[in-house]
């Protein structure tokens, strides 16, 4: 049994004074435990919407979502969001953010600073837990929201587009960061991205959404040997790396 299984998925928006948008049409998964999805296509192909449906924050039109064989009904703790834009709470500590997660799942509060820091040692912030997002770069408030999804221990990671917002530099860091923290936890995880660098660097297999309605046009497995995260940045000069590359960019220009 597939650890997450997407069947026949549609989801249309209702549109003022006219028919309904289709954002996702038809749209079938299955995810192993453990698998790294990397989801790229172009802009208002569904990703982001296919990624909040399995979250529970959006409703589908039709069609069903599982995990381990029971219907997604809502938004569960089994499921941790990391969006692009950090969501941090502004008024809150690294640590006050990461709490407020813990607190939400209904753990108790002896357990919060222990858990947090953890989490926070995870990502490489120990010692930032007092700071207030603004005084946090970008990549580091990034890092607290991986940590905030991590520190509710979910079965499922859901990540959209969560380094788009980066720097390049800042960017190929956190790519080779998440990789070696994947490659240690072994969670599932679904990640949408707009770069093919990155979806080659961090996945087992590429979906490649075609554009609106969204629908899966083809599933690329990423053959590349683990663990990765020790090549470092050698990585993209393997043969393999520069093979998918070619093959998914040559797809996506196909759709443009």
């Amino acid at each position: 049994m597939p650890k997450l299984s997407v069947r026949n998925l549609t989801k249309r928006f209702p549109v003022s004074g006219g028919p309904s948008m289709t954002a996702l049409d038809g749209v079938d998964l299955d995810v192993e435990e453990g698998e790294f999805i990397a989801f790229v296509g172009p802009s208002g192909c569904g990703k982001t919407t296919l990624l909040r449906i399995i979250q529970g924050l959006e409703t589908a039109t039709s069609g069903e979502i599982r995990i381990d064989g029971k219907p997604v009904t809502g938004p569960g703790h089994d499921r941790g969001f990391v969006f692009q834009q950090y969501g941090l709470l502004p008024w809150l500590t690294a640590a006050q953010n990461i709490g407020f997660a813990l607190e939400a799942k209904g753990i108790p509060a002896a357990r919060h600073g222990e858990t947090t820091e953890r989490v926070l040692a995870t990502v490489g912030l120990k010692g930032f837990g007092d700071r207030f997002p603004h005084q946090l770069s970008g990549g580091m408030q990034q890092r607290v929201g991986i940590a905030r999804a991590l520190a509710i221990e979910p079965e499922i990671m859901l990540l959209d587009e969560p380094f788009g917002a980066l720097d390049a530099l800042t960017r190929e860091i956190l790519q080779n960061e998440m990789l070696g923290l994947t490659e240690r936890m072994g969670k599932t995880i679904l990640f949408v991205t707009h770069s093919v660098d990155e979806a080659v660097c961090l996945a087992d297999r590429v979906v490649v959404m075609s554009p609106r309605p969204g629908r899966i046009r083809e599933i690329v497995p990423i053959d590349i040997p683990r663990p990765r995260a020790s090549l470092g940045e050698a990585l993209r000069d393997t043969p393999e790396y520069v093979a998918k590359r070619h093959q998914l960019w040559t797809q996506l220009m196909d759709l443009v």
